[in-house]
């Protein structure tokens, strides 16, 4: 209750005339005997508190209902629904931690006295927001099962239960779900979304186009759902389409970092330099710690024959990343289909190696093994040309690359390309001259009459 302050006039004190201090109860029944209301309170002191926050609750008030719940179970009321609405005013005021305590007594409460209540389904589901946002995929799917078994209606719960799933890489288990969805509610867009998702990680590009451009139809957020969209076109090789798809994610969200990424890295590996050069600028000053664009950017610069603002860029890639000028990337960092490819390079499955080498190239055109590994498969393929400029895109990148020098000179040879075998071939001696290689390489110098 306030208290006011009467400030008297200069030389005279008023005294207010003695009425009983008015509790909240009293204001709100005056018709009744305030001696009885003051008796009452003080003989339930933790209803009072208790009722007042449900009061504000109601309201909406959630900082005045949590301080007067709080108040309440620190005087011992220990209520399924009040300890629910104290835990939700503290998840709306950010206390997360407060709000998991108190929501997860509260299930335990409600599952005893009142399980078919709708605040023992909120606990649950509220427990299990907080635990995924916590990096606790388990402990949130173990609330999220608990609340479906209460109420299996609930699609928005599905669908979370779904992205964990697929997130654990439970991809048969999160289809179901999201089929569960389907099939009550046919245009739920997050729904048709995820689903698209899920088939795009299966290789099933025609399912998830259908599932993508009808999530799109349903009012889904259009940004991810157009990136998606993009990253199909470009798995199918149809990049004017994939270049569409990621200007319009753009387009729907300016700041959307990964569409802005796939068309950096796209129009590098398509040649188109200079608006490579816009893209990579621009994630440059967005993220100007982030030493890869930096290194991206030498690269192009060096290209387009920039040259000291390719040293420039790559003097500070090297101060904020010195790892990017490593040979020997770990493999944790290729591209997820560059060990796909391996695998089909070793069967003799060229073709299809040569396929996912560049979609591993789409996705980081600066990765200087799957360029080697792509020249690699094209010559094996009968593509010796195609191999020849990709070793030539290589050195693009890491001009001191001796096998990438050594290869390039031998199929040069082959094309009798004279001046281009002599010039790789040397160079490969002048970086490896001590290389098991290095005789091979002088053997086919003498025979050019060259060396």
């Amino acid at each position: 209750m306030k208290k006011f302050l009467f400030l008297a006039a200069a030389g005279c004190l008023l005294i207010a005339p003695a009425i009983p201090a008015q509790t909240p109860w009293m204001r709100r029944h005056p018709e009744v005997s305030w001696r009885y209301l003051e008796r009452w309170e003080k003989e339930h002191q933790w209803l009072t508190p208790a009722r007042e926050g449900r009061i504000h609750f109601s309201l909406y008030e959630v900082g005045r209902a949590r301080t007067l719940l709080e108040q309440a179970v620190a005087q011992g009321a220990e209520d399924g629904r009040l300890l629910y609405e104290l835990g939700y005013s503290c998840r709306v005021e950010g206390d997360n931690q407060s709000a998991f305590r108190h929501l997860e007594r509260a299930a335990e409460l409600l599952a005893e006295t009142d399980p078919g209540h709708l605040y023992n389904f909120n606990a649950r589901y509220l427990s299990g927001l907080i635990l995924e946002e916590r990096g606790d995929d388990a402990g949130a799917l173990d609330r999220y099962s608990a609340a479906l078994a209460l109420r299996p209606e609930v699609s928005a719960l599905r669908y979370r239960r779904a992205y964990l799933l697929s997130r654990q890489g439970e991809t048969s288990s999160a289809r179901a779900e999201i089929e569960e969805i389907l099939e009550r509610e046919p245009d739920s867009g997050p729904a048709l979304y995820l689903a698209g998702l899920l088939a795009l990680e299966n290789d099933e590009l025609s399912s998830a186009r259908s599932r993508l451009e009808r999530a799109l139809a349903a009012g889904a957020e259009p940004a991810p759902v157009q990136y998606a969209l993009g990253y199909v076109a470009l798995r199918r090789e149809e990049i004017p389409e994939a270049f569409r798809r990621y200007r319009a994610a753009l387009a729907a969200a300016p700041g959307h970092r990964d569409a802005l990424v796939s068309l950096a890295n796209l129009s590098y590996r398509e040649d188109d330099l200079d608006r490579a050069r816009e893209y990579f600028e621009l994630l440059a000053e967005r993220e100007p710690d982030r030493g890869r664009w930096h290194y991206n950017l030498g690269v192009v610069y060096r290209d387009l024959d920039r040259e000291e603002l390719s040293r420039q860029s790559l003097d500070r890639a090297r101060r904020l990343e010195p790892e990017l000028f490593a040979r020997d990337r770990p493999a944790a960092e290729a591209p997820g289909s560059f060990l796909r490819a391996g695998e089909a390079l070793g069967e003799g499955r060229y073709r299809e190696a040569i396929a996912l080498y560049r979609q591993a190239l789409a996705e980081d055109p600066f990765f200087v093994p799957a360029h080697f590994n792509l020249a690699v498969a094209y010559r094996r393929s009968g593509q010796g040309r195609r191999a020849l400029r990709q070793y030539g895109r290589l050195l693009r990148i890491d001009p001191d690359q001796g096998p990438a020098h050594l290869n390039a000179g031998i199929i040069a040879v082959e094309f009798k390309d004279r001046p281009a075998a002599a010039r790789h071939l040397r160079r490969y001696l002048q970086l490896e001259p001590e290389s098991p290689q290095a005789d091979l390489a002088k053997r086919y110098l003498r025979e050019m009459r060259g060396w």
